[in-house]
């Protein structure tokens, strides 16, 4: 999607998918935190123009996609909200020392919280922004009601995610939103090619040599240059000491392996375990049913108000 294209315009495609005949209002924002980041938010309001006070939950993105990943879950959970570009994608700011790992920009996702005046609520987490929202909680414990993971466990092998990274870093420009399509079915990202069309579009621009590249930080470092997104396992001691009720829902096909959840639901036996029918990207690949085991999770511990759950199907452990 370029700069000049309405980024919300498929919201009443995605509503009426979801089931949702008045959907929250959609709009961007760009804070500046103390610490000289720039962080750019989507809300998701009833209110026009919106205000931070409404917001009940906060999205936090994985490693190389953006907050709009989860603009479905959003609108199908029906909570006023706010889903931030992490620090170096989408459109929030680059680190100049491009370290991405949990530890260096909570400090910042913090600071973008309080300029856009979110108050205490339920923060969902996917990968690294799984990972990102144990450190928040562990560093700002008043600010965390209730805790989502999705589709990560800090066991979840250091290796894959350098791995991962480095891909990133590797990615070539696009000639076509196509292309980018293409890319992702070959490397078993998905197989939902409108949903991963739509993912392009938002993840990708024009470039100065008109192909398309990603907005993301890492493709853009340079020759030899390389980022950090942190140690995944050092996640441990922050979800260990929660003090709020913790949900972790993971794809059947995704990263939380069955052994992963067999050592996670030892480690955490008071967290909620939900599978359902996905790979890793669940807020993509099954929207629905991640906002319908967000509601029931919310609504069984109190935190939201009852309201008619999305049409979806999980099973829960």
């Amino acid at each position: 999607m370029s700069d000049h294209d309405d980024e919300f315009a498929d919201v009443p495609a995605l509503a009426a998918a979801s089931g949702v005949t008045e959907p929250l209002r959609a709009s961007r924002q760009v804070v500046r935190t103390a610490d000289g980041g720039d962080v750019s938010a989507i809300r998701w309001s009833r209110t026009d123009p919106p205000t931070g006070r409404e917001a009940r939950i906060t999205y936090l993105h994985g490693l190389g996609i953006d907050a709009h990943s989860f603009d479905q879950t959003a609108i199908a959970v029906d909570e006023p909200a706010v889903a931030l570009d992490l620090p170096g994608h989408g459109r929030s700011g680059w680190r100049d020392d491009a370290d991405y790992a949990a530890a260096v920009t909570a400090p910042t996702v913090l600071g973008a919280l309080d300029a856009l005046d979110v108050p205490p609520g339920l923060v969902v987490g996917h990968s690294l922004g799984a990972i990102l929202s144990a450190r928040l909680t562990a560093l700002a414990p008043e600010r965390v009601t209730g805790l989502v993971l999705v589709d990560m466990s800090p066991d979840f092998a250091q290796r894959a995610v350098d791995r991962i990274a480095r891909a990133l870093e590797a990615e070539e420009p696009f000639a076509t939103l196509d292309e980018v399509v293409e890319r992702a079915v070959a490397a078993r990202v998905g197989d939902d090619r409108p949903a991963l069309l739509r993912e392009a579009r938002h993840t990708t621009r024009l470039g100065e040599d008109g192909r398309l590249v990603r907005r993301h930080h890492f493709p853009h470092l340079g020759a030899g240059r390389t980022a950090s997104v942190g140690r995944f396992a050092d996640a441990w001691p922050d979800l260990e000491q929660l003090d709020v009720p913790l949900l972790l829902v993971r794809g059947d096909r995704g990263y939380v392996s069955p052994k992963l959840h067999q050592s996670f639901a030892e480690r955490l036996p008071d967290a909620t375990i939900v599978t359902v029918t996905s790979r890793h990207a669940v807020q993509t690949q099954a929207p629905l049913d991640l906002a319908a085991a967000i509601r029931d999770w919310a609504t069984t511990h109190g935190l939201l108000d009852s309201v008619e759950e999305p049409p979806a199907t999980s099973s829960e452990t």
